[in-house]
């Protein structure tokens, strides 16, 4: 499982051993889908335009593990959560209790995709995400 901006959302995108374990297969069903791509017997992509994952797209799913690849959208909880994490985690690692918007920006940047850190998905969470690293002990400072 990866992480990626596509339309202006974030998304989880599975694929190939991801698909493999029945515990993903069933948090798949029944979200919300940004992407759903089997590969054929000539290595031509093929996408199905659906909105939701039902019982029939899953079956698909399986028998073609080796070359289906699914795309999620992120909740807004999971968004914030997702950002959390990464910027705790850089916080920690870097010893930082304080942190300046522009820090923690060079931090996330070097770690995940620019693409994502640059999204308009983390302007819009990053109030947020600043408000949950304070409650739990990282305090923002101006820059």
């Amino acid at each position: 499982m990866y992480t990626r901006i596509y339309n202006n959302k974030l998304v989880k995108v599975y694929s190939g051993d991801d698909l493999s374990n029945s515990k993903t297969i069933s948090k798949l069903k029944g979200r919300e889908l940004t992407g759903f791509t089997i590969r054929d017997e000539h290595n031509n992509i093929i996408f199905y335009d659906i909105d939701e994952i039902s019982a029939k797209e899953l079956q698909l799913i399986i028998r073609n593990l080796k070359t289906a690849t699914i795309a999620i959208e992120m909740t807004k909880e999971e968004v914030i959560d997702y950002f959390y994490m990464i910027a705790k985690v850089q916080l920690i690692e870097n010893n930082k209790e304080f942190f300046t918007e522009k820090e923690l920006y060079n931090q996330m940047n070097s770690t995940i995709d620019s693409g994502i850190v640059n999204s308009k998905v983390w302007k819009e969470v990053k109030d947020k995400v600043y408000k949950k690293l304070s409650e739990n002990g990282f305090q923002k400072r101006e820059d």
